[in-house]
C-alpha cells in the first residue's frame, strides 16, 4: 500500500526488430515513455553500456523518429468494414500475440473493402431512394383524385410548378403577403406542425418568387423520376418500385451477410492490428534512432520488470535491455507515480486523485484517506438498513455499471455505515429494533461532540506524522522540523491541546504551568525564525532570502495564521458528531409526520419517503462533508500533489 519503485528502462535493438519491439512493449503495458533523445542529450541513456561496438559508433547519427506511415487511409477502409458488418470496435489481444506483417494485411484490407463497398454503396443508395419514394407518397396521396397529368405540370411553358413544405410559422408568414407573391398558393394538407402546398407563378417572375420562397425556408420536393400519369398512377408506380427495392435490398443484405460470415473474424482482426499500429506510431514519437539502431527510454514498475521480461525474452539476444535503479538515475529528473493498493483501499485512489498525484518520494496519502475517510462517514451516517442500501448501489455500479471506482467507495461507506449503524442501534432509522447499542447519538449529544473532536486530534496528529515522513525523504529540514506542520508545530500543538484540557478539568499537568508556557512559546519561536536558524545550521552566509521586514511582518501573520488554522482544523471535527445527531434528528421528524397520519399505508409512505430522502440528499451531504474533512483539514497538513501519474503505453480493451 504505497507508491510503487520505479526503474528506468533503456532499450538499444536493430531497427529492423523495432516495430517488433514496440508491440511487446505495448502489450506488456508496463512503460511509462520518456524521450530518447532528451534522455541521450542529458547523459541518463548508459550507451557506454552497451557492448555492441557497432551501437556506440552509430550513435553519432542519431536524431528523433521520423514515421513515414500514413494510416489515414487504412483506418477510413477499417472503419468502413467494421461498420457495414456492424461489428463492435473492440480489440483483441489474441490476434496480436503472433508475428505478422501488417503491409500485408493492408493489402487484405483494400481487397476487402473493395469487394464490399461497392454492394453497401448500392444497398445505401437503395435506402436511400426507398425513402424518397415514401416521402414522395406522402405529398400524392393527398392530391390522388386530382384527375392531371403531373407530368405536364411540370412542362408547362409559361408557367412554373412546384410542391413542398411550409412549417406553420412561415405559412403565417405567407398567409400575411400574398399580395406580394406574383403566383398562386395552393395549400391541400395541413397539420398542427406543417402544411403541404402547390405553387404556380409566371416564368418571367421566378427569381423574385425563388427569393420570397427561400425566405420562407419552402422545403420543395424534388422530383426525380421521369414518369408521365396522374397521382394515383404516380402512385401505383411507387409501390412497384418500393418492392423492386426492397428485393434488391435483400438481395445485397444476403450478400454482405455470406461475406461477413466469411471474413468477419478477419475484419476483427485487421481493425485489432490497425489500433496497434496507431499505438506503435504514437510510441515512436519518443524513440531515437541512428542509421542501424533504436533507443527506447522509460520508467516501468519494478513490479512489472517480469512480465516485460518474459514478453521480450524470444527476442532478447536482438535488444539490449538495461534497467537503472533511481540511485543511478540523473538528480532532477523525477518518475512517474504508480499507486499500488489492495483490494480494500484501491477506490480511494480516485478521491487522492481528484485532490492531485502524490510525488515520487511522498507517502501514498490513499491508506490514510480510505480509512479515514470511511470512519468519518460511517460516524455521521450510521445506520444498518440504510447503509446496506449505500452497500447494494455500490455493488450494482462496480459490478453491472462497472464504475469500479464510484461504486467502490459507496459499497465501503456502506459497510462503515452499518457498523456505525450497529454501534447506534440504528436500523433505517428506528432505535428500537436493535437489541445492543454502544452510543446514542441523541440521547448523549455531549458525548458524541466530544469524541468527534477527539477522533479530529487523532487524524490531524497522523497528518503531522505523515508531514514529517514526506520530509525527512525529502531531506527537507525546515518543512520538517521547524514549520507549523513540522515538529514545531506538532509539539505546539500537543502541548496547547494538554494545558485547555488540564484547565478545563480543573487539575494538574505533569508538567507546571511555566514549563507548559515556555514550550509554547519556544515552539512559537522556532517557527518564526524557521529561516535563519535553517541556514545557519546549513552553514550559508545568507540568512534571509527576503528584506527582513518583510520575512516577520509574514511571519507574524503566519503565527497568527498557525494559531487560527490549529483551532478551526480541530474544531471543524465537530461537524461529525453534529451530522451523527443530525442524521437521527431528521428521522424523527418524519417519524412524526408519519404518527401524525395516524399510521396506514400513508404514515408507511411517509417513512418510506423519509429513508429516501435521508439516503440520497443527506448521504450526498456528509459525502461533500467527508470530502471537506479530508481535503481542508488533513491534506493541507502534508500533501503537496506534485507529481504526475504513470501511464503506460498500452491499448485498453
Amino acid at each position: 500500500m504505497a507508491v510503487a519503485k520505479m526503474e528506468m528502462i533503456n532499450l538499444v535493438g536493430h531497427l529492423d526488430f523495432l516495430d517488433e519491439v514496440c508491440k511487446r512493449i505495448i502489450m506488456s503495458e508496463s512503460v511509462h515513455m520518456l524521450n530518447a533523445i532528451n534522455e541521450i542529450s542529458e547523459n541518463n541513456f548508459p550507451i557506454m553500456d552497451v557492448d555492441d561496438i557497432d551501437a556506440l559508433a552509430d550513435i553519432n547519427y542519431i536524431r528523433p523518429y521520423s514515421s513515414r506511415k500514413d494510416l489515414k487511409d487504412v483506418e477510413k477502409k477499417i472503419n468502413a468494414i467494421i461498420d457495414i458488418f456492424d461489428l463492435n470496435k473492440k480489440v483483441k489481444k489474441e490476434f496480436l500475440r503472433e508475428r505478422y506483417d501488417f503491409r500485408q494485411d493492408v493489402i487484405e484490407v483494400n481487397e476487402l473493402y473493395n469487394l464490399l463497398q461497392e454492394r453497401h454503396s448500392s444497398f445505401l443508395e437503395l435506402e436511400e431512394e426507398h425513402r424518397e419514394l415514401d416521402e414522395l407518397k406522402s405529398y400524392l396521396i393527398h392530391i390522388k383524385d386530382v384527375d392531371v397529368n403531373l407530368n405536364e405540370l411540370f412542362n408547362l411553358k409559361y408557367i412554373k410548378f412546384k410542391i413542398g413544405k411550409l412549417n406553420k410559422y412561415d405559412m403565417d408568414k405567407v398567409k400575411k403577403n400574398y399580395e406580394n407573391i406574383s403566383g398562386i398558393v395552393l395549400k391541400f394538407f395541413q397539420t398542427t406542425d406543417y402544411s403541404l402546398v402547390m405553387i404556380f407563378y409566371p416564368t418571367a417572375v421566378e427569381n423574385e418568387v425563388l427569393r420570397i420562397l427561400n425566405s420562407v425556408n419552402f422545403d420543395e420536393l424534388k422530383f426525380k423520376y421521369k414518369f408521365s400519369g396522374t397521382a394515383m398512377e404516380w402512385i401505383e408506380w411507387i409501390e412497384i418500385r418500393k418492392i423492386e427495392i426492397r428485393e434488391e435490398i435483400q438481395k445485397l443484405r444476403d450478400e454482405i451477410l455470406h461475406i461477413k460470415k466469411e471474413y468477419g473474424s478477419r475484419a476483427e482482426k485487421y481493425y485489432s492490428k490497425f489500433v496497434m499500429e496507431t499505438k506503435i506510431e504514437e510510441l515512436k514519437n519518443n524513440i531515437a534512432v541512428t542509421n542501424e539502431f533504436f533507443y527506447i527510454s522509460g520508467w516501468i514498475p519494478s513490479i512489472h520488470k517480469k512480465r516485460l521480461n518474459k514478453m521480450l525474452e524470444d527476442i532478447d539476444e536482438r535488444v539490449i535491455v538495461i534497467y537503472k535503479d533511481m540511485g543511478d538515475v540523473r538528480e532532477g529528473l523525477e518518475p512517474p507515480t504508480y499507486l499500488s493498493n489492495g483490494y480494500l483501499i484501491r477506490p480511494f485512489e480516485s478521491i487522492v486523485k481528484m485532490y492531485g498525484i502524490p510525488s515520487y518520494k511522498e507517502l501514498d496519502p490513499t491508506a490514510f484517506v480510505g480509512i479515514s475517510y470511511m470512519l468519518l462517514f460511517g460516524a455521521m451516517f450510521g445506520d444498518l438498513g440504510q447503509g446496506l442500501v449505500l452497500f447494494l448501489i455500490g455493488e450494482i455500479l462496480n459490478r453491472i455499471k462497472h464504475r469500479p471506482n464510484l461504486g467502490g467507495v459507496l459499497s465501503r461507506l456502506g459497510i462503515s455505515s452499518m457498523a456505525f449503524g450497529l454501534i447506534y442501534g440504528s436500523f433505517f432509522g428506528f432505535e428500537d429494533i436493535l437489541p445492543t447499542y454502544i452510543v446514542r447519538p441523541m440521547v448523549e449529544i455531549n458525548k458524541v461532540l466530544i469524541l468527534a473532536v477527539a477522533f479530529g486530534v487523532i487524524l490531524l496528529s497522523v497528518g503531522f506524522f505523515y508531514n514529517l515522513v514526506n520530509c525527512y525523504r525529502n531531506n527537507d529540514l525546515e518543512e520538517g522540523i521547524f514549520s507549523r506542520n513540522g515538529v514545531a508545530g506538532l509539539v505546539f500543538y500537543w502541548m496547547l491541546l494538554y494545558y485547555i484540557i488540564i484547565k478545563v478539568e480543573g487539575r494538574e499537568g505533569f508538567l507546571p504551568d511555566g514549563a507548559i508556557l515556555f514550550i509554547l512559546a519556544f515552539a512559537l519561536i522556532l517557527i518564526l525564525f524557521k529561516e535563519p536558524i535553517v541556514n545557519i545550521l546549513k552553514g550559508e552566509k545568507r540568512l534571509y532570502h527576503e528584506s527582513v521586514s518583510d520575512y516577520y511582518i509574514e511571519g507574524g501573520f503566519g503565527i497568527a495564521e498557525t494559531l487560527l488554522s490549529l483551532l478551526s482544523n480541530t474544531l471543524s471535527f465537530i461537524r461529525v458528531g453534529a451530522f451523527a445527531i443530525n442524521h437521527v434528528g431528521l428521522f424523527l421528524a418524519f417519524e412524526t409526520l408519519a404518527k401524525m397520519m395516524h399510521g396506514g399505508v400513508g404514515g408507511a409512505l411517509m417513512l418510506v419517503l423519509g429513508n429516501i430522502v435521508i439516503i440520497g440528499l443527506e448521504g450526498l451531504i456528509v459525502f461533500i462533508q467527508g470530502l471537506r474533512l479530508e481535503y481542508y483539514e488533513l491534506f493541507s497538513k502534508f500533501f503537496k500533489a506534485t507529481g504526475y501519474e504513470y501511464s503506460p503505453i498500452c491499448i485498453r480493451g
